[in-house]
């Protein structure tokens, strides 16, 4: 019997019953609703509780669905009002506390099934919904950017803390309070209440991307926890820093990430769709003709390091004997400067590493040379580590991420990153040699003792159309556009460079060493008379 096929079955999480009851309840075309439920989160416990992991996939500890004509019908029929149908199943949670188990099943049903009627009141993914959000919300919002409203909204449907949803949806409501020109797109699971992808930046990430468009670094972090990666852009600010331009946190394996989060950069900041001249990608990142279509005038390079590792290990891979030759050849094809050398090395690569690597460079790198090659290098990056840029941001991730953190948390952790976090890079003692390199003592000392002030004050700074705003908790200084005059009386005395100048090119991403900042103090100057 159906019944005997139904009992004791188990489901090792709540997503999983719900998918196979969405399939059942399809093949026999019989509506069931819950009638009553325990989440396990609100459970008290006599013994160990369950897992906080546990308690997250099982949700429950019991559940009664019931049929939709649980009820009855009020309209009378021949043998008079027809009563409630029995059908029913009960869901409970094992005695080992790790699974759901059927219990009870009833279905026989009293009545005849409809499947007119079936079609009509189906909703897929109804189990998933009744847990948190309504299924048809989240897929009408999902690939779609969201503001502040529609995060309120979705947070006052919410039901539960399902699938960390809530958690989500509350980071994102505290970004738009303290930022409400951010920008953020969702995607959830088709059919399902589970965050897919979640693309953001901040407003003053979007000004960076505007400031320093040409050159991007597309980088992946993967296993941030078990489930999810996390894609970063980077841009270099004036200093020749790595700058994140946008986030992208996604469900491990999400196809065609590069083709998702460059459309969400350009959907976010336009003006960045033409101004890119070159971009710049891990080895696996895949699909790299999307950047021509997003980008059109930015060429694709591969960090060359990567290539390096990649093809030293597909040579040992391939049988590669130890050959201390091996590394430097490679090295010397990488960083070839012009295409003799280039093919003089890959003739020589023939001669001492196996056919079968000689193939596969051949069919893998050779038609991309141009993408990893030194001559062929976009001018402007040729003087940028790229690989070294990368790493210093994956040493910043790691130092500024939680333990396996959960998606919000790890939200909360870069969020909290682009507060403040340049004024660890500042090196002031550098900063103070080159200055006074061109400035006499006093000045120089002057300078120092200013950033000094600009890495440890607390300020916030507003864009306007003259310039910017900085405020220091007291007072209100404004500044030009070009950030090389200040409205303090620091400035206007010494016409040097202050703390304010400093502390917003830092946020900004301007150089801290610009002897423009002099410019109306000659006087200052080494050599002035």
């Amino acid at each position: 019997m159906e019944e005997d096929k139904l009992q004791e079955k188990e489901f090792f999480s709540w997503e999983e019953f719900s998918a196979f009851f969405d399939a059942w309840c399809e093949r026999r075309k019989v509506l069931f609703f819950v009638k009553n439920s325990v989440p396990l989160s609100k459970c008290k416990w006599a013994t160990a509780p369950p897992r906080p992991d546990v308690v997250e996939a099982l949700k429950y500890s019991s559940v009664r669905l019931v049929c939709k004509d649980f009820r009855g019908s009020s309209k009378p029929e021949q043998g008079g009002q027809h009563k409630g149908c029995c059908a029913s199943i009960v869901l409970k949670m094992s005695p080992k506390k790790d699974r759901l188990i059927v219990t009870e099943c009833q279905l026989a049903h009293n009545h005849a099934l409809c499947p007119i009627e079936f079609a009509y009141y189906f909703k897929k993914g109804y189990l998933m919904a009744n847990s948190c959000l309504p299924v048809r919300t989240t897929n009408k919002i999902s690939k779609q950017f969201v503001g502040g409203p529609d995060v309120r909204r979705l947070l006052s449907y919410c039901k539960s803390r399902d699938h960390g949803v809530l958690d989500v949806l509350t980071v994102l409501d505290g970004l738009f309070a303290s930022d409400p020109n951010a920008k953020v797109k969702l995607v959830f699971m088709e059919d399902k209440v589970i965050v897919q992808t979640i693309f953001f930046l901040s407003s003053r990430m979007m000004a960076l991307s505007r400031r320093f468009p040409l050159m991007l670094f597309f980088d992946r972090m993967v296993g941030l926890n078990e489930e999810f990666d996390l894609y970063s852009v980077l841009c270099v600010d004036g200093a020749g820093r790595g700058r994140e331009v946008a986030y992208c946190l996604t469900q491990r394996e999400t196809p065609d990430l590069l083709r998702f989060t460059l459309a969400s950069l350009v959907q976010s900041v336009p003006e960045v769709k033409l101004q890119v001249r070159c971009i710049t990608l891990g080895v696996e990142i895949a699909n790299l003709e999307a950047v021509k279509e997003l980008l059109p005038n930015a060429r694709v390079q591969i960090c060359r390091s990567q290539v390096l590792e990649t093809l030293f290990s597909k040579a040992q891979e391939l049988g590669a004997a130890e050959d201390e030759r091996i590394w430097p050849l490679l090295c010397r094809l990488a960083a070839a400067k012009s295409p003799s050398a280039y093919q003089q090395a890959a003739q020589e690569m023939k001669a001492i590493l196996p056919q079968r690597f000689v193939r596969y460079f051949q069919r893998h790198w050779q038609p991309r040379s141009e993408m990893w090659v030194q001559f062929w290098a976009f001018e402007t990056a040729r003087n940028v580590n790229a690989c070294e840029l990368l790493k210093q941001h994956q040493r910043r991730l790691l130092a500024a991420l939680s333990p396996s953190p959960t998606v919000a948390q790890c939200m909360l952790d870069l969020l909290a990153m682009q507060v403040g976090n340049e004024a660890h890079e500042l090196d002031e003692g550098e900063l103070a040699t080159h200055y006074r390199a061109i400035c006499k003592p006093e000045p120089a000392g002057l300078i120092e003792e200013e950033l000094g002030f600009a890495r440890h004050g607390r300020y916030r700074f507003q864009e306007t159309a003259e310039g910017y705003l900085l405020h220091d908790g007291l007072s209100e200084f404004a500044m030009d556009q070009a950030l090389t005059r200040c409205s303090c009386s620091i400035y206007t005395s010494s016409l040097l460079p202050c703390r304010h100048l400093f502390a917003t090119r830092l946020h900004t991403g301007l150089a801290l060493f610009d002897p423009g900042l002099l410019h109306r103090n000659q006087a200052a100057l080494l050599g002035a008379c």
